[in-house]
This record gives C-alpha cells, structure tokens and sequence, in this order.
C-alpha cells in the first residue's frame, strides 16, 4: 500500500467525519425534534429513547447506550462495520474501489452526491432559519423578563451584594425580578419560583440579546440559592442565561461614550469587586474605564483548536493506567469556527482580562489567554493585559478576606 493511498484513506475518513448528524438524518428520512426530546430510535426500534443534539453534533440512544457521530449512527442504524459506514455516510466507496465501477455506477454515485450535497445544503439553510427565530423568540423573551423586572433599591438583590461586600453602581445594568421560575434540567416542572438578580446582556453597538439570571436566597452562606431538581435529585445551577449569550457582555461600571480602557471578567461578583476595591485604593486605573462581565468563562476565550496535558490532574483509565487529564491549550480554531469576539468599542485602547483562581487556574490561564489572542486578531490595536486572583480564590474571596481583616 502506497502512501498516496493511505492519504487518501485518511483524507475519505475524515470527509465521514464531517458528515453532521443532522444531515445524516436528512437522508435517512429521520426528523429531529427540537431540543434533546426523546422519539423512536431507527436502530433499536425503541420509543421515546432517541435524541439529536445538533449543537453538540452528537446522537443517543438511551436504550442501547450507543451515541456517537453520523458514523456510528450509520453503524448503529444498519449494523455496518466502520470502513460500510464510512462508505454510507459520504456516498462514495473507499479509495481504490472506484476503479472497479463500470461507468453507469459511477454516474449514478455522482448523481447521489450531488443530490446529497443539494439535500445537505438545503436542510443547514432550514435549521439555521430555524435558528434564527428560536433565538429571536427566545431574545423576546429575555426582554419581558428585563421589561418587568424592578430597581434594585431595598431588595433583596442589594443585600445580596452587600452579603458579599459589594454593590451595584448606578450604571449597573442590573435589576430585581422578586418571583423568577427556574426550571428543571428537562424543563418538564418549575423547581423554584422566587427572588433573582437579573441582568441584561448586550451585543454589538448595545443591543439586548438575552438575560443572566442569579436566583438568591440570603439564609444560604453567599446568597446564592440552592436547588435541587424533584425527578433526578442532583443541585441546579444557580445561574441561567436566557437568549444569547456568545459575543455578548454585561455592563457592570459605564466608563462613560467613549471609553478607554475595559475590565472584562466572567463573574458579575468578581467585576464589582475589582472596582470597587479599586475605588478605594484612589487607583488611577478607573479613570475612564468600562467594567464588564463575559458571562462565563467560554464566551471569554473562545474555543480551543488542540488539548495539552493537566500538569496536576490525573485519571485511571480502563486498563489501570494512571494518565494525565487533556485539557483545551491556548491556540485558536478559524474565526468562521470560533464564537462571535465580544464587541468593544473603538475608544477603547486597553483591555484588562481578569480570571478567578478559585476553579482551576490551570485551565483558568489558558482561557484567558486564548482570549488575549481572539482580541488581538479582532482589534490589532488593542493592549491587552492579563489579571489573575491568587489560587484558590476568585477577587470576590479576595476583597472579602482583605475587609474582613481591616475589620478584625
């Protein structure tokens, strides 16, 4: 075997696996339900058991416990082995197998291609209209919540901040919801319905484009309420974010129209933090500055384009073997595969990314710095400076112990 051809076995794998799922179920004639709803598995006939997640690009079978990519569901569905599902998926046998078709198959195969290609086209143009819409549905949405949500002045959001030894600032863009329903993992039941900070999320040239929720109860050690999910029995996130969040950010402190410098942190509590105890240490730093909150720390830094090696973290594989956790480093994948850059004003000349050292630093750092990377690709003129809390503790736990030891 040639090395030409074992490149072109190489190069029509990898066209397989760039089948999508969803195009997959297109041919096949399987329609996906919206979100992760349960239906009947083409594979194992079993009913309400089979569910595509199109944004996640993957396929499960809850029955059988087989998930996977368009390969393994043509496996899955026809009991093909790799190299028949391979051929399955991109419609065209594997390299050295064309020169055995006579001219009436290949013109045929070449027909089916095109008439995949023009399938496949025409269901990404159909999902990503449906897309679109969800989004704007969900985007109206957000803002009904933001529409109706009240000042914070007296409630229970303001002692919530207080709680953790910071406040809002008259050009937060937060806001009071006092009966805000969280629901359940499979949004089939309200888990809890009370008191929320919420806070409006905006994208380019400020416009809304969704709502983060923080849902609080001030007997709990930092406010934060805890919840737990009545069909699995497992803690609900305090947080949710409704509409669109990628490309997105949450003005914490306005540094006024034309700012020159930005704080951009992931946590709301981290941001006021690093203002206000910048505030109290006469720093010259706020001077015409924006602080911002990202949200989370993704829409931050973007996706990764390689893994490198935990230098701390281990696990034990199946065979016993005690190996390194991979996690994403910090080179960048295309900007067309990337999420949108958080948009920042031109005014702006310096940008400051904070990161929490209470997670994992680790991984915290390489966040941040595939971040100083998508910034400088998207704004070259930019200066852009990295800030890390110390390990263990985010700038909120920080400012807390500092106050609480002036306080002692």
């Amino acid at each position: 075997m040639t090395i030409a051809h074992d490149l072109a076995w190489r190069d029509w794998i990898e066209e397989a696996r760039r089948v999508s799922v969803a195009s997959y179920c297109t041919l096949r004639g399987i329609k996906i339900r919206p979100g992760d709803a349960g239906q009947p598995c083409p594979g194992c006939g079993g009913q309400d058991r089979f569910s595509v997640n199109t944004r996640k690009n993957v396929w499960n079978c809850r029955v059988s416990g087989f998930s996977g990519d368009a390969i393994a569901l043509a496996q899955h569905i026809d009991g093909l082995d790799f190299v028949g599902a391979c051929e399955a998926v991109t419609g065209r046998p594997p390299p050295g197998r064309e020169a055995s078709e006579t001219f009436e198959e290949r013109r045929e195969r070449e027909a089916q291609l095109a008439r995949r290609e023009e399938e496949r086209i025409a269901e990404e143009e159909r999902r990503a209209h449906e897309r679109n819409v969800f989004r704007e549905a969900e985007r109206r949405r957000a803002w009904g919540f933001w529409r109706r949500s009240l000042q914070l002045s007296g409630t229970p959001v303001e002692a919530y901040l207080e709680k953790r030894r910071i406040r809002p600032h008259p050009s937060s863009r937060l806001r009071f919801a006092p009966e805000m329903e969280l629901w359940n993992e499979t949004k089939r039941c309200i888990a809890r319905k009370g008191p929320a900070m919420i806070s409006a999320i905006e994208g380019v040239d400020g416009r809304f484009t969704g709502v983060h929720v923080t849902w609080i109860d001030l007997d709990a050690p930092r406010g934060k309420a805890e919840t737990v999910d009545p069909e699995t029995g497992m803690m609900l996130p305090a947080k949710k974010v409704r509409g669109s969040l990628k490309g997105g950010s949450i003005r914490m402190v306005s540094g006024g129209d034309e700012p020159r410098r930005w704080f951009l942190g992931e946590g709301i509590e981290t941001v006021l933090s690093v203002y206000w105890s910048l505030i109290e240490a006469g720093s010259p730093l706020v001077e015409g500055a924006e602080f911002r909150t990202s949200v989370d720390l993704d829409n931050l830094g973007g996706k990764a384009k390689g893994r490198i090696k935990h230098p701390t973290k281990t696990f034990v594989d199946a065979r016993g073997r005690t190996r390194a956790v991979l996690v994403r480093d910090d080179t960048l994948v295309a900007p067309q595969d990337d999420w949108r850059v958080i948009y920042v004003p031109p005014s702006v000349e310096e940008l400051i990314l904070l990161g929490d050292g209470d997670s994992d630093p680790f991984t915290t750092r390489l966040a941040l710095l595939r971040g100083a990377k998508r910034f400088s690709r998207e704004y070259p003129s930019l200066t852009i400076k990295l800030a890390m809390s110390k390990e263990g503790a985010d700038f909120n736990d920080m400012r807390m112990r500092a106050l609480e030891g002036e306080a002692a």
